[in-house]
């Protein structure tokens, strides 16, 4: 069964890097075969999956570790960082876990960020059953006005329209414990709505 794992995951890092198999070096190889064994087996044999996707700014951050922490009640949860990295493009990575992964979770405060690029590939057909927004919203502004750019403000309606968009409140001046709490609820109301 481990074999058919390597197999595949070889295919689609050679398919996401652009590569051909004879430029798959001996050491490239090694690394496929720890990523399998260190993170990816995990990923495909829990019964639910969640990749979860935000900014890694210091506050942003404690709150994604907070979701993983939350979520790992019900399933295998991560962040792309807590995997181990044997791809040299962050792409083919993000890639792998996304295809593998049986949901993906945005825990999203802002358009600023790598995670900006993550949610625009994730529009793609074959992702968007499974991905999930948490959107973080600013009570104290019109929406028009929060920190989410013209794609990013489109992209979560799209998602709000598969109901598979869940806000949580948080004012700029909230408190960390204030903002966690909110994250927790809505992450409490995602859950309940999983089949």
């Amino acid at each position: 069964m481990s074999d058919t794992y390597l197999h595949d995951l070889i295919e689609d890092t050679l398919t996401y890097s652009e590569k051909d198999e004879d430029e798959l070096s001996i050491e490239e190889y090694r690394s496929l075969r720890r990523a399998l064994h260190t993170d990816v087996l995990d990923v495909i044999a829990a019964e639910q999956s969640f990749f979860v996707l935000g900014s890694y700014n210091p506050d942003e951050r404690s709150r994604l570790d907070k979701t993983v922490e939350f979520l790992y009640n019900d399933g295998h949860a991560f962040l792309l960082d807590d995997t181990l990295e044997a791809w040299e493009n962050w792409t083919t990575h993000f890639k792998i876990y996304a295809d593998r992964a049986t949901h993906i979770v945005g825990v999203f405060e802002h358009a600023d960020g790598g995670h900006e690029w993550e949610a625009g590939y994730l529009d793609h057909r074959e992702y968007r059953e499974k991905t999930y927004i948490l959107k973080r919203r600013y009570p104290q502004l019109d929406p028009k006005d929060e920190p989410f750019d013209g794609m990013m403000a489109h992209y979560m309606l799209l998602v709000d329209r598969r109901n598979q968009l869940f806000e949580w409140h948080g004012d700029e001046d909230a408190s960390q414990d204030e903002l966690e709490q909110s994250l927790l609820r809505a992450l409490s109301e995602f859950l309940d709505s999983l089949p």
